[in-house]
This record gives C-alpha cells, structure tokens and sequence, in this order.
C-alpha cells in the first residue's frame, strides 16, 4: 500500500526558470563515500539471494512542495507508526467528495507505507487525529507490485583497436542490439513495460540506459533478472562483436516519488509524447552508509529539490523519481526527472545540468527515447 501526500498550493502568477552556473563535464558515478575498489561499472552487479519485497511506489506531480518542507518542523514520532491502520481518504478544504488519482489536481508525493520512515523528507509530518490542521492531505492507494529493473552501459570499445576499421560505428551497434534486446522482452511480455534511453551528450560515460518495469504478481524479478543477464552477456559477447563495455544490471524499488497530475492509475502504462526527455543522476555509496538521516535528506543531495523548484515550466515536469538498489552490498541510487516537454526547448530545460554537476557527485546525464514497449 502507498501513501500519496498533496498539499493545498496558492495560485502561481510567475514562472520560475534558472539561470547561471559554469561549465563542467560528467561527474563520477560514486559519491565521496563510495567504494575505490571496484567501477560501479566493471561488469554486472549480481544479484543476492535474499527475500525479495514487493512494493510499489505510483508515479507523483512536483509543485511547490518545498514550501511545506520549509513550512513544517521535524517530526518527533514515527510517520509510519501514525498512519498505521489508516485506510480513508482525507479530502483538502478546497476539494469535496471522494478523491482518487484521476480527481486529483495538485503536486503529490507517493511514498510507500514501509519507505515512510526513510523516505519521506525530512522537517514533513503526517496530518493526524490530535494535530489539525495540516497543510498536508493523505490518500491510500493500492500497491501494484511493481519493480524496476535497470541495466546501465558504457560506450564499447575495441578488443583489436589495431584492426578496427575507421568507418565503424560502435554506438550506433550497441544501440542496435540493446534495442534487439528490449524488443524480445516486450515480445515475451515478460515486463509491463520497458524503455531504451539513449544518451544525448557526446562522448557520454553511460550511453545507454535500459529500463524495465516488472509486475511482480505475474513475473518473479530474480528470474526475469538473471534471464535478461545471461541474453545481454549473449548478445554482448566480445567474441563475436569483437567490442566490450561494462554493463551493471539490478533491481530497484521505486522508493519516492514527486509527480505532477494528470495522474494514471497504479500498474498502467502513461502515454508519453515524442518529446519527453529525461535527467538522470546516479549516486553509490558503501553498504551501511544509506542511513535513515542519509536517505531522509534524498531531496537536497540528489539533486530533486534544485529540479523541482529551477526546471522551466516550459519543460513539462512530469514527475521525479528516487530508485534505490535491493541487492545486498554497495547501494545505488537512481533519480530519474521525466519531462513531457524537454526536447522542444532543451537548451533552457539542460541550465540545471552545470548545477547538478558543480557538485561533484554521482553521474548526470540528458537522456531520450530510443525504443520502448
């Protein structure tokens, strides 16, 4: 089950937009605090045995929550263990009878019940019986079981630079079979939905990104993973492309969510126009580092909360999504902002890019569509 949280916004008269920021090239995909040892990259990250947790986290609009973060004090008792055993829908001032996604006409988070604790932003409290008024609204949604899979990809590279020919195209293959790839999982409808993202800067660390979306209720995730592992190894065998590239695949849960309406019901596939874009920024750190404090702060250091409040209304904001890993060791974490609009004018929805990057931290990347399902 998902709690979605909305706020009662005042009526915006300007638009904000960003502006400034210097020049500054991919940051690095681990944090200060991740592991030296190994590239998050040098090859498929496995996938342990362990209980796997179905949760679902639907998809949220971004307003102006910020100000209710700013507005509200921290919290001295657990939101999870107010909300427990709440199932009815609490309705704003402003907006009689019942309300469900599609009625809903405001920013929202969407957090999951067992992420509450973790996930919802610090200095936010819940609206309970004994503190009235709150700024904030509740709504139980159903869980829809889903899970995420991603497999992230660098740029290939020769086993025979010596004999490689001047005319070759190594993206334009890899893109080719990663297309390939997605293609027979849409066949198989093994996942309710899947996406290529391609990479719209030159000389990318990441060029390509998978994404999958997984309805645990019909397909276990640990076996579509270790299916989808040993087609890519497969079809990415140097031996015959006489090409390598590091490849890192694992399963996230989509633990929060800013999400801006229209809203589509759990577990169905939104309708995205041609010029959706995406930013994505992508963070590890050492196991045991992702603490409740860590993961509580997810708005500033990943970037969503600069996002939410500087991105051009001109691009759409659609919503902004935090993955985060499920294997056990080094976590990673994965905040994809989708914007319906980006590419009709990319250069004022990327000034937020030299930002992100001035900080030197995680990975950041412009991406679009290149196949889906």
């Amino acid at each position: 089950m998902n709690l979605m949280f909305r706020k009662n916004f005042r009526a915006e008269t300007k638009e904000r937009s960003f502006g400034g920021g210097g020049k500054s090239s991919g940051g690095r995909l681990r944090t200060r605090g991740a592991s030296r040892s190994d590239s998050a990259t040098a090859a498929y990250t496995p996938m342990d045995d362990q209980p796997y947790r179905n949760l679902m986290l639907d998809k949220i609009t971004g307003g102006h929550l910020m100000d209710t973060i700013r507005e509200n004090g921290p919290s001295g008792s657990s939101p999870a263990k107010k909300m427990q055993g709440r199932t009815s829908v609490a309705t704003t001032p402003t907006q009689t009878g019942p309300i469900s996604l599609k009625t809903l006409d405001r920013d929202c988070f969407i957090i999951p019940i067992t992420s509450l604790d973790r996930f919802l932003p610090a200095g936010v409290t819940l609206p309970t019986a004994e503190k009235r008024p709150s700024s904030l609204s509740v709504l139980e949604v159903d869980d829809p079981k889903l899970c995420v899979l991603l497999h992230l990809m660098t740029p290939m590279t020769s086993i025979e630079p010596e004999l490689e020919s001047p005319l070759a195209r190594p993206l334009v293959q890899q893109k080719s079979v990663a297309a390939e790839i997605l293609g027979e999982v849409g066949s198989a409808k093994s996942a309710t939905e899947g996406m290529l993202l391609s990479n719209m800067e030159h000389n990318a660390e990441i060029p390509f990104i998978s994404y999958y979306v997984i309805n645990t209720k019909k397909t276990d995730p640990e076996e579509f993973y270790r299916g989808l592992r040993v087609n890519s190894l497969r079809k990415f065998d140097p031996s015959t492309m006489r090409y390598t590239a590091s490849h890192t695949m694992d399963l996230f849960n989509e633990v929060a969510t800013i999400a801006r309406p229209p809203l589509h019901e759990p577990g169905t596939k939104p309708d995205r126009p041609q010029s959706t874009g995406y930013i994505i920024c992508i963070y590890k750190v050492f196991d045991g580092d992702d603490g409740e404090k860590f993961e509580k702060n997810w708005l500033y250091w990943t970037g969503a909360r600069m996002l939410y409040r500087y991105l051009p209304r001109s691009a759409g904001l659609r919503r902004i999504t935090l993955h985060k890993s499920v294997s056990r060791g080094d976590k990673m974490y994965l905040l994809l902002c989708e914007c319906s609009h980006f590419l009709n004018d990319l250069s004022a929805a990327a000034l937020l890019i030299p930002a992100l990057r001035a900080r030197l931290c995680g990975y950041t990347g412009l991406y679009r569509m290149a196949a889906s399902f």
